[in-house]
């Protein structure tokens, strides 16, 4: 499957499958913003996993937040 990130090319980086790269903690390469799920270039594509990646997300998003802001 191929994910709906076409509209995402020119903000993030992507990779040949047009998922969202993301660091470990769902960061992606634009500064405070963070991406979780199939759409991302995490491994495997289960629910669970999606789940978990957008708490990661999360958690990340607020640790950004409470440093710069």
């Amino acid at each position: 499957l191929m994910p709906n990130t076409e509209w995402l090319k020119d903000s993030v980086d992507l990779n040949n499958r047009g998922e969202i790269k993301i660091d470990a903690t769902g960061q992606t390469s634009l500064a405070g913003v963070f991406a979780a799920g199939d759409c991302t270039n995490q491994v495997y594509k289960q629910i669970i996993i999606s789940m978990g990646s957008g708490a990661t997300a999360a958690l990340g998003a607020f640790d950004y937040l409470m440093r710069n802001y």
